[in-house]
């Protein structure tokens, strides 16, 4: 019985250091390899930064913003926009960089694809992770609570576009080229959509109290998806009484740039070429 005891604690001794050492093994490749593990470190550990303008937003924006340039010809910039980010996070994001560094931004651009972004509560999991106030539970355990990033892994080792794929100021800049082959379709920007909602508000009055100006940045898709709707700028006032200025710039006129079969990487993403070229024309804007 004693030996059966025995084999039994050494099997389940085995498969726990087994596990540990896998999920610490994910978790290093993951924090040296995916862009957005890389991006949420390197913001945590800036030392004395000076960005005049901070990138929000989901993997639109991060791809398709290119603050390199921006800090080379506008202002000092960084993106801290992150692949799927909801918009509580985005706020998140925001608040932490005004609480952990003194030096506050001149401007924040939220860029957002209203075409794509679905309203949830959930916190990015690279975010929830790093936040201080984090309490960890079972299910933070990384090949649960981070598999998806396995995915995007095992894509870096077969795809040479991703391998080639490289982060600058925060920026996600991919080599990769995928025709856009869709239509377009007679679609206006639902405005109250912007109005109604809660993180967008609550964005609006964080920049507000801290005197920085918030531009809100409806970002170009592809054909399918571009509207018919004026650029503006349209002033949108929340439900919370504060206000910032929308410009549409997934307006089938506007995006009359973008060339269909070398621009994209997919999925309304605007590849490196892409997303300097609307860089150049939203700096226009800007200035």
């Amino acid at each position: 019985m004693k030996k059966f005891v025995k084999k039994i604690f050494f099997f389940l001794s085995f498969f726990c250091v087994l596990f540990i050492l896998y999920n610490t093994l994910f978790l290093g490749i993951l924090m040296l390899t995916d862009w957005d593990f890389k991006k949420r470190l390197e913001s945590l550990n800036f030392v004395n930064p000076d960005f005049e303008l901070l990138v929000l937003g989901s993997s639109l924006p991060e791809y398709g913003i290119d603050t390199e340039f921006l800090t080379e010809h506008l202002m000092k910039s960084y993106n801290l926009a992150l692949h799927g980010n909801p918009l509580k996070t985005s706020y998140v994001q925001l608040n932490e960089y005004l609480v952990r560094y003194s030096k506050k931004p001149k401007y924040v651009i939220l860029g957002l694809n209203s075409f794509l972004d679905e309203q949830t509560e959930y916190i990015h999991p690279v975010v929830d992770l790093t936040m201080k106030s984090h309490k960890f539970v079972l299910n933070d355990i990384p090949i649960i609570s981070l598999r998806w990033f396995g995915v995007e892994f095992l894509k870096k080792i077969l795809s040479s576009g991703h391998r080639k794929t490289k982060m600058s100021f925060g920026q996600v800049k991919s080599p990769r080229v995928n025709s856009d082959k869709t239509d377009y379709d007679i679609l206006n920007l639902d405005l109250k959509e912007f109005e109604l909602s809660y993180w967008i508000g609550e964005i609006a009055k964080l920049c507000t109290q801290n005197g920085i100006e918030l531009i809100i940045i409806e970002m170009p898709g592809v054909k399918e998806k571009q509207n018919l709707t004026e650029i503006g700028p349209r002033t949108i006032n929340f439900v919370n009484g504060y206000s910032a200025l929308l410009y549409n710039l997934n307006n089938q006129e506007f995006c009359s740039f973008i060339n269909e079969n070398k621009d994209w990487v997919g999925l309304s993403h605007l590849n490196e070429t892409g997303a300097l070229k609307f860089t150049i024309e939203l700096l226009k804007i800007l200035q």
